[in-house]
């Protein structure tokens, strides 16, 4: 007793008695894995992303508890403390079972319009704004997905367009404010595009040695002018979204974004800014966690990380006065450089397993699709042919689990019926939703990625390189400091939230952090 009691004053001790934040930022990281950080500490700067850790709570230990690990799935989980199971978000797209298999899109109505519709379970944007009227929050991300999923329902929510300014929706707001559309007249996107993304390090300071596309030089070499590279082709924004240009634009237009709030005095109360970085993850998934790409990203979003901060330290003079979370939807597999020899084939899977199916019960198309962990099979021919689909989908999943590369399958009949004692089968339970999973969902075995998705990195698997992923608070009274037990993703919503005062978002199940809540 004596010894818990030691323990519990010693967690105490990182934590000082503080007012509530009047600004929360939350970064996510969109494919930084827990381990990154250390790995390339050596070269990152001591006011940067070495900064929040450092001198924040550096939560060792936090997973994802749910596959699949996608990246709107994992920032819907973020943002409502609820697993997918809950909160609904179990893919970006599914088939409605109501209307004749039609494809629903979570973030699309039937006419291609952005609706905020599928989202169900309320975030923790809009727990803010239901406690408090004069609070005010803002999302931002490179993709639309990424910021509504953070964003849910509530508040202001920016993404890029295909023209590659900052935008946005009626669900949101009928018209863009000011002060967004003075930061899209300059061109601040396209102003970031160099046509040449050149290394930040000399060739002997980076950790990885294999590169692509990145133009890095030996000690003795001298750069070329950047300006003369300048790309001025219609395709600019592809290179936007796959080199740190991304990242610097996006911060800038964080940066707009936290002025407009702090000298907002309309809206006084809490400030809430969401940013969501998708451009890493992009980097990550066409050229490898092992590239020098994917390293020198993360020296840019370091220094990107270091000047924002330096903003923030401006608008706040006292740390106790804002809080930092930063983590990320997920980390990614090792690079596949071995095609085949490493990939699932979901179009070959969809095809043989249809050809079984025709010679089980009778030609036709009985498998609708095959992506993202997930199987669809037609239920309207089931039903015609007046089968048990718990039959059908049983005869499918023990099928399928022939296909090289599958290491786990598991029917949604079996996923409704009971509590799973398999950690990959009760991982997919967790990220199952009935009305919009698929009748099979899989997973495939370590370091398998699927191979028609043109990513050499993938992320989606019930695996620690997937599932692993840092999270850091820093500001609001805390003090530096590890703590390495344990904890889910499902938990930054409601801890946040008790820091902040306001009663958790509705459907949050996640587990408050005590370590962080003042006792």
């Amino acid at each position: 007793m004596r010894k818990f009691l030691i323990t519990i004053l010693a967690l105490s001790a990182l934590f000082a008695a503080t007012a509530q934040p009047k600004m929360v930022v939350n970064i996510v990281v969109g494919g930084l894995s827990a381990s990154d950080i250390d790995r390339y500490s050596s070269n990152l700067t001591a006011e940067g992303l070495l900064r929040l850790k450092r001198g924040g709570v550096n939560f060792t230990e936090c997973y994802t508890d749910f596959v699949p690990t996608a990246e709107q799935v994992s920032l819907a989980t973020i943002a409502t403390g609820s697993l997918p199971s809950m909160h609904g978000v179990s893919s970006t797209r599914w088939y409605d079972r109501t209307s004749g298999n039609s494809i629903v899109r979570l973030c699309k109505t039937a006419k291609g319009e952005y609706t905020t519709e599928h989202f169900l379970a309320p975030t923790l944007s809009e727990a803010l704004q239901a406690n408090d009227s004069k609070s005010q929050t803002i999302t931002i991300a490179h993709n639309a997905t990424s910021a509504m999923a953070l964003a849910g329902k509530g508040g202001e929510c920016y993404w890029v367009d295909s023209l590659g300014n900052w935008s946005s929706a009626a669900c949101y707001s009928k018209t863009l404010p000011d002060w967004v559309n003075s930061h899209n007249e300059i061109g601040f996107n396209r102003i970031q595009v160099s046509g040449s993304w050149f290394g930040k390090l000399t060739k002997s300071k980076y950790i990885n040695s294999r590169a692509t596309d990145i133009k890095i030089y030996d000690i003795y070499a001298k750069p070329r002018n950047n300006a003369s590279n300048r790309n001025v082709a219609d395709d600019w924004l592809d290179e936007f979204m796959t080199t740190p240009a991304g990242i610097s634009a996006l911060f800038d237009f964080a940066t707009k974004a936290l002025d407009q709030m702090v000298n907002n005095k309309e809206l006084s109360g809490t400030k809430m800014l969401n940013i969501c970085l998708d451009v890493p993850r992009n980097i990550a998934q066409k050229y490898g966690t092992d590239s020098i790409e994917y390293e020198d990203m993360l020296y840019r979003l370091d220094s990107a990380i270091e000047n924002f901060m330096k903003v923030i330290d401006v608008c706040y003079s006292n740390q106790r006065d804002y809080l930092i979370v930063l983590t990320s939807d997920h980390g990614m597999g090792k690079s596949n450089l071995n095609g085949e020899s490493s990939s699932f084939n979901t179009r070959q899977a969809e095809v043989i397993l249809n050809a079984f199916l025709s010679a089980q019960y009778g030609q036709g198309s009985w498998v609708l699709s095959c992506e993202n962990g997930a199987i669809y099979l037609n239920r309207d021919l089931i039903y015609a042919k007046k089968l048990s689909i718990a039959q059908v989908q049983n005869e499918a999943a023990t099928f399928a689990l022939q296909f090289r590369g599958m290491a786990n399958a598991a029917t949604a009949t079996a996923l409704q019926g009971g509590a799973m004692s398999n950690l990959n089968l009760r991982l997919m339970q967790n990220g199952f939703y009935p009305r919009r999973s698929g009748d099979i969902l899989y997973c495939l075995q370590p370091n398998y990625n699927e191979l028609n998705s043109g990513k050499i990195a993938q992320s989606g698997s019930p695996y620690n390189y997937d599932r692993h992923i840092p999270l850091i608070f820093y500001g609001a009274g805390c003090t530096n400091g590890n703590i390495e037990r344990k904890v889910s993703s499902t938990a930054i919503a409601v801890t946040t939230a008790s820091l902040l005062g306001i009663s958790k978002p509705d459907c949050a199940d996640g587990e408050v952090i005590y370590e962080l809540i003042n006792r």
